[in-house]
């Protein structure tokens, strides 16, 4: 009796701990794209006003994008890729 007991528990334990593992990474976020990044979405009163927001941080990308391009290219990886034959 006990040794079947201990068989269905042990059986029912992988896909419970799954469900919940699955329930723990998703979560009940709205927005899964804000919640990645730990912000919640921001709310315009309008599409001019988001157009205007996105508009303003595509110019941020854009000139840390130049800025790390001007940079001297010692840290870049594909100025110096890996020699795999060595060894």
């Amino acid at each position: 009796m006990l040794g079947s007991i201990v068989t269905v528990v042990a059986a029912l334990a992988c896909p419970l701990m799954m469900v919940f593992m699955m329930k723990g990474m998703h979560g009940t976020h709205g927005d899964s794209q804000h919640s990645l990044h730990g912000t919640s979405p921001k709310r315009f009163r309008s599409k001019d006003e988001e157009l205007a927001h996105l508009r303003l941080r595509m110019n941020e990308l854009q000139a840390a994008y130049e800025r790390i391009e001007q940079e001297p290219s010692q840290h870049r990886m594909n100025d110096h890729p890996p020699n795999l034959q060595e060894g």
